[in-house]
């Protein structure tokens, strides 16, 4: 059996980068974690702390652990966090597995809505100088449930933008429908194995 299966390690130590106007900011800042936190955040994921009772959003940067972290470190001022899907975890597990540093949540230069907005993707890596994208599709990517006409033709809209970015930019790109949620993890091992066209 092949299958990576997510493992609770004893992290006691959270490296954290702080966000400004949606950016992530170079320097790291530790805290420990206490051991009821390590279900509520994840690698690559962001949360919001609160520091002298302001609310500031922060980037999950590193997990580790330290013997005497509960001395060294000030406790994690958790309040919420981001979390991804399974689906999304399980595609960052394999990122970490392989040793690929990824973004998540990145946006690039001219991919936006048609009203000029950001569009973020979910996972995105450098490999030998090239752009890779991977999207998960969940089902309301394909069904209109329990949204407006308006807005699921914009998820449609979305969807087109992206792909159609990554064709003209020559970014690789792969989009996984749910239908092949179970298929995950052989979609992006064949996806990191495959050359690109000019590695070949």
């Amino acid at each position: 059996m092949n299958e990576l299966l997510f493992i609770k390690e004893n992290f006691n130590v959270v490296s954290i980068s702080f966000m400004r106007n949606g950016e992530i900011q170079k320097k790291l800042y530790d805290w420990y974690l206490p051991y009821d936190y390590l279900g509520k955040i994840h690698l690559h994921t962001k949360a919001t702390i609160t520091i002298n009772g302001w609310k500031k959003k922060v980037f999950i940067a590193n997990l580790s652990y330290h013997p005497k972290a509960k001395m060294l470190y000030k406790p994690f001022p958790l309040v919420t966090s981001q979390q991804p899907s399974w689906q999304i975890q399980l595609i960052c597990q394999l990122m970490n597995y392989y040793g690929i540093k990824y973004d998540r949540e990145r946006m690039f230069k001219g991919l936006t809505t048609i009203e000029n907005r950001p569009l973020r993707v979910d996972v995105a890596f450098q490999k030998s100088n090239q752009w890779h994208i991977i999207e998960y599709h969940g089902t309301h990517h394909y069904f209109k449930r329990g949204c407006s006409t308006k807005r699921f033709q914009n998820i449609l809209r979305n969807m087109e933008i992206k792909r159609q970015w990554c064709r003209k930019n020559n970014v690789r790109y792969l989009e996984i429908p749910f239908f092949r949620q179970n298929d995950i993890q052989e979609m992006v091992e064949t996806f990191l194995e495959t050359p690109f066209p000019e590695e070949v």
